[in-house]
């Protein structure tokens, strides 16, 4: 399996504004917490999709991707993935879900690890992180000033903001590879 890195896509990125997704049909799934993490971290939840998808490459496309190494392909025909199979994991909680799923993903105070998501659908597989984003947003001007208030602001941001893994208005895509 290969980890890739991923970013939640929005919704100007995708293959259609016209397109389609799988409806989602089960109530949202709760995380599990783990020993260690206090109530006093969490600060609230968001509630993003989670969607599975794959990207169909025709032959002179795949032969392009071996022979350059590239794992990206500049083709948009991106085809949902409904019923993969998928688990999500970090020093803080877990989670078991079925895409497409509502994952109802706590806020921590204090930076949390990346989760770890993967997910099995029949011929393809997914193993994915989710980098934790800061709530909220740091201005700092062009000096030297702005950018030394930046660093620290930065530093003492990571430890005391608010921390979540998406929003609720922008699916959270895994890419699954044969």
């Amino acid at each position: 399996m290969k980890l890739s890195k991923f970013a939640p896509m929005p919704l100007a990125l995708l293959v259609s504004g016209c397109m389609q997704y799988a409806p989602v049909e089960q109530p949202p799934v709760a995380v599990s917490y783990k020993a260690g993490l206090t109530a006093a971290r969490v600060t609230g939840y968001t509630e993003p999709v989670m969607r599975t998808y794959f990207f169909e490459l025709d032959e002179e496309e795949r032969r392009q991707k071996v022979l350059s190494g590239n794992n990206r392909s500049s083709v948009t025909k991106r085809i949902e993935v409904t019923g993969a199979v998928c688990t999500l994991d970090s020093a803080e909680f877990s989670a078991s879900f079925t895409t497409p799923a509502v994952v109802r993903l706590p806020k921590l105070k204090g930076r949390p690890t990346p989760l770890r998501v993967s997910c099995n659908a029949p011929g393809r597989t997914a193993d994915t992180k989710v980098q934790p984003t800061l709530d909220g947003v740091i201005v700092a001007g062009g000096s030297v000033a702005g950018l030394v208030a930046a660093a620290v602001t930065a530093g003492i941001a990571a430890g005391k903001d608010n921390w979540s893994f998406g929003g609720n208005d922008v699916p959270l895509w895994i890419e699954l590879e044969e």
